[in-house]
């Protein structure tokens, strides 16, 4: 075993050394060191949220079977840059060295991939708007009243102007601290039984859904030895599969959850002694430290780390007065969360895997797999808190009550979970977990339109075959689509352009196709709807805001609330908006718009609109903002794709009118077990296996990925050995 992952390691840092150096960079809050001043409002966030310390107290606590897992990975990697073997041109262009990889950093690593995928971005961007525009109109958006608000909104002002310069803290940070954009992070997974697929066994398909970045996340491998053999996809510079794969006996995917996982507090500081942070029993010490972010061609900057009883301080300076801190479920002390990674390989069954999640802390996710036996199975795992009040769901919440603390973790035996339920299959695509409220997940999920869907597929009553529950990956109809081109069909005539884009809606299938001219109209009328529909309620200031995008949590936002809308049109929704005005009156305006708009874009004539015109990828290599000349040279191509965020082929893109549609989010690794024949299982991803730009496995499976198509996880040893194209024999020294 300690071969197996020395060799991981190797293989990873020949791949992929570059992305697992901008990783632990990141993660540590050195990324300037690298990329120059750009970087620095990213490592200020980093250094605050103070993730090395938390990942070197995470591997104090391992077990002494895990910890010699990351041993041995490090190892591997550290074998690679004493190899004398090149390497990857960013470090000539950077002028660093790579330092020798520890054990924590893979830990690091792991963190800043999924810190930002928490709510804590969504309750700051929430209580901004609900600083901005009041609790009463606040209300008509979310359709409930925002819990506390009269507590963080003093009438001083003072924690509005706080939530304001966080949000500044999170525009400035994004590019170069990256995944930002993950805050509404999906993917959709689904597993189906035996007796619903014309094989008579499970099969399990998934797709992850993240930025796109360049390299993409996940990196392809397989790794044998006597005690597990493995093949899936897996961060460069984590040892094991904690999201995907399967072992010969068990294949498991995972989705985001969405979970409520981070709080956020609002402290009170004293302004004459700021090392003093107000609790209900009085004033108690923050700790504070300095540190010092060193910058390529810059001046170093130094900067003040404050920590309370809840956590790190993310946002606002303690000597003002007030700040916000993060509670998290993995950060706020040492964890055993990389525990379940070993178990998870030598899994035989569902209810194995199962049984090995007990100590997953971060994120949390909607597990589902399936095994040879016949079983399929879903278990929400993770850490869920149980919680004093409901004050957090939505916003920070004053942490000097101690009215709103954390009393534990929802026992695993409370946590959601099924085998072989009765209606064939399990579907996953970020929608709300489970009926009632108990335990707490979240206070709201992802729109349910992909879960839909996909459930309208998988829920017919002919046997599917394995082709047929694999090509759902490429579904691009529009549950959401299709109701306002039904709409569309109800209203009118209309005249001008406004008709013109009725007719073209209501005659359309709702399938956003590549060469489709209808798919690039409904996205503009998408656009002016939401325009059309929310504005008025907010304001325009707050519109524009809202619709730039500046923050990831916005169009996340704006996309919930589109979605009510939508829901609403098979009810009491179907002839009037929520504000009381009639569909006839309001849509021949927005059609219009929209009309226009797609002319603007696609061209005057609407024969030749295509969506795949305007819908393309634009992934940027983590340099290219401090290096623009060489940006193009280091970033991928760009390619098309049909599809928008309600599709099971999700790709999303922008609200701003004025904005190209490019695509901001979609499927990074897809993955696709029969459980009759894992030999043949199958995978892909939107680049490849190399992260070295130009090399001959950088782009390779980027047209597959774009066709819907995929390559073999060879996993036999007869079909590993007829692939091979070399082999590399590392021989102890």
């Amino acid at each position: 075993e300690h071969d197996a992952w020395f060799g991981q390691g190797y293989a990873a840092a020949q791949d992929r050394l570059w992305q697992m150096e901008y990783d632990r960079r990141r993660a540590c809050g050195r990324w300037a060191e690298a990329a120059g001043a750009v970087a620095v409002p990213g490592d200020r966030l980093a250094r605050r949220l103070q993730l090395a310390r938390a990942a070197q107290a995470d591997l104090g606590v391992m077990s002494a079977e895990t910890r010699a897992m990351f041993e041995a990975y490090a190892a591997g990697v550290n074998a690679f840059l004493s190899s004398g073997q090149p390497l990857p041109a960013e470090y000539a262009i950077t002028g660093i060295n790579p330092e020798p990889w520890q054990p924590w950093h893979s830990v690091a690593l792991f963190k800043i991939r999924h810190v930002l995928m928490g709510v804590w971005q969504q309750k700051l961007t929430q209580a901004r708007l609900l600083a901005l525009i009041g609790p009463e109109a606040y209300a008509r958006l979310d359709g409930q009243p925002p819990a506390g608000s009269p507590v963080i909104l003093p009438p001083s002002g003072a924690v509005r102007r706080l939530f304001e310069q966080a949000a500044d803290d999170l525009r400035e940070s994004a590019e170069q601290l990256g995944f930002l954009a993950e805050v509404e992070a999906g993917s959709n997974s689904w597993a189906v039984h035996g007796s619903r697929t014309t094989t008579g066994k499970p099969i399990t398909c998934n797709d992850s859904h993240r930025a796109l970045d360049v390299p993409t996340v996940y990196w392809q491998a397989h790794v044998a030895c006597p005690e597990f053999d493995v093949i899936g996809g897996t961060f460069p510079g984590l040892p094991g599969f904690p999201h995907f794969g399967h072992n010969g006996s068990v294949a498991w995917n995972i989705t985001h959850t969405g979970a409520d996982y981070q709080d956020l507090y609002i402290e009170e500081f004293d302004r004459q002694n700021p090392g003093r942070c107000r609790t209900a029993e009085g004033w108690a010490e923050a700790e504070r430290s300095e540190e010092t972010i060193s910058v390529r061609d810059g001046e170093p900057v130094r900067i003040e780390l404050w920590r309370t009883r809840h956590g790190p301080v993310v946002h606002g300076d303690p000597r003002g007065g007030h700040a916000i801190s993060l509670r998290y479920t993995a950060t706020e002390g040492p964890c055993r969360g990389f525990e379940p990674l070993r178990p998870m390989l030598r899994a035989r069954t569902v209810a194995e895997l199962h049984e090995a999640q007990r100590e997953w802390v971060d994120p949390v996710n909607n597990l589902v797999s399936a095994d040879t036996s016949g079983n399929i199975g879903y278990l929400t795992r993770g850490y869920l808190p149980i919680r004093s009040s409901q004050a957090h769901r939505q916003l920070p919440a004053p942490g000097w009550s101690g009215e709103h603390e954390w009393n534990g973790r929802v026992p695993f035996e409370q946590l959601p979970q099924a085998i072989n339920p009765e209606e064939g299959f399990i579907a996953t695509a970020n929608q709300k977990v489970i009926p009632g409220d108990e335990p707490y997940i979240a206070h709201q999920f992802a729109v349910p339109s992909r879960c839909e869907r996909i459930r309208e597929l998988l829920a017919q009553a002919t046997k599917l075959s394995p082709d047929q529950i694999a090509a759902i990956q490429g579904d691009r109809v529009s549950v959401v689509a299709r109701r306002w081109a039904s709409l569309c069909r109800r209203l009118g005539p209309f005249a001008g352009a406004a008709e013109q884009a009725r007719q073209m809606l209501a005659g359309w299938d709702a399938d956003l196709l590549p060469e489709s001219g209808a798919a690039l109209l409904y996205a503009c009328v998408r656009r002016e709807l939401a325009r059309a529909l929310f504005e008025p309620v907010v304001g325009s200031e707050a519109w524009a805001w809202l619709a730039s995008g500046d923050l990831p949590p916005l169009g996340r936002m704006i996309h919930g609330w589109f979605a009510n809308v939508t829901w609403s049109l098979d009810g009491n929704g179907a002839a009037a908006a929520p504000d009381g005005r009639s569909w006839s009156t309001l849509m021949p305006a927005v059609l219009e718009a929209g009309w226009q708009a797609a002319a603007r874009w696609g061209g005057a004539d609407p024969m030749a609109w295509r969506w795949d015109a305007l819908h393309r990828t634009h992934a940027r290599h983590p340099l290219a903002a401090g290096f623009p000349a060489l940006g193009d040279r280091l970033s991928p191509r760009r390619v098309a794709a049909g599809g928008d965020s309600d599709t099971i082929q999700c790709t999303a893109s922008g609200w701003n009118p004025q904005a190209p549609f490019d695509i901001s989010a979609l499927s990074v690794y897809r993955q696709v077990a029969d459980m009759a024949d894992l030999e043949h299982a199958s995978f892909v991803v939107p680049g490849g296996v190399s992260g070295l730009p130009g090399t001959e496995h950088a782009e390779d499976q980027l047209e597959h990925w774009r066709t819907h198509r995929r390559i073999p996880a060879n996993f036999g040893e007869a079909n590993v050995a007829a692939a091979a194209a070399h082999t590399l024999v590392l021989q102890p020294a």
